[in-house]
């Protein structure tokens, strides 16, 4: 009965600028953002992407170092806006807390703090797809796994949006581009404390 915390409510999340470089993950949404692109290859490891400074392959949205603890508990959920190259492409979304603790004895969770997997063929049907018209934009909509995790302040939170996902995905042949509608993308993030918690721990002190 305690979980999800009931003192969580969601709260959601814009991306803001970014590219190959890492943007910015914000409590307001920033008018025309415009698309930015990536392009899918499974041989590089998410862990490898979260950390590297700039990437072709991945699109990365931070918030600003937390000065206060923040409580996730619940389910996150994402809506990506997106086209395609080609009629087939794997949708990953990894959401971490950076800096990446690259220590042996680290934790999975000090640096994943939950992640989902989508196929855009089925954007309006879990259980019929249907292939993408390449350069059509579809908006897909989907949960990341359920979390009950404290992000320490000092940390960042990161939304990694990439296409295969080593782990997890098939492995298509490298090359495939997504287009990410930035204006029409958002992340739900379920916060004890609500807005008020998350905007105390985004000012800076």
């Amino acid at each position: 009965d305690d979980y999800p915390n009931p003192a969580a409510s969601d709260v959601v999340l814009y991306p803001n600028g970014g590219g190959r470089l890492r943007g910015q993950l914000t409590i307001y949404k920033s008018p025309s953002q415009g698309t930015k692109k990536l392009i899918d290859d499974y041989s590089i490891a998410g862990a490898r992407l979260a950390q590297d400074e700039s990437s072709k392959t991945r699109l990365l949205f931070l918030t600003t170092v937390l000065t206060n603890n923040v409580h996730i508990s619940g389910t996150a959920k994402v809506s990506i806006t997106l086209s395609s190259s080609k009629p087939a492409v794997n949708l990953s979304v990894w959401l971490v807390s950076l800096p990446w603790n690259g220590e042996s004895g680290a934790k999975i969770t000090d640096n994943i703090i939950t992640r989902g997997w989508a196929d855009p063929q089925n954007h309006s049907s879990l259980t019929e797809g249907e292939p993408l018209v390449p350069e059509k934009f579809y908006t897909v909509n989907f949960d990341l796994m359920p979390d009950d995790q404290i992000i320490p302040k000092g940390q960042q939170i990161g939304l990694m949006i990439f296409s295969s996902d080593k782990e997890f995905t098939l492995w298509p042949d490298p090359g495939t581009e997504l287009t990410i509608d930035l204006d029409n993308t958002s992340l739900s993030l379920p916060i004890v404390g609500g807005s008020e918690a998350i905007k105390t721990a985004l000012v800076k002190k």
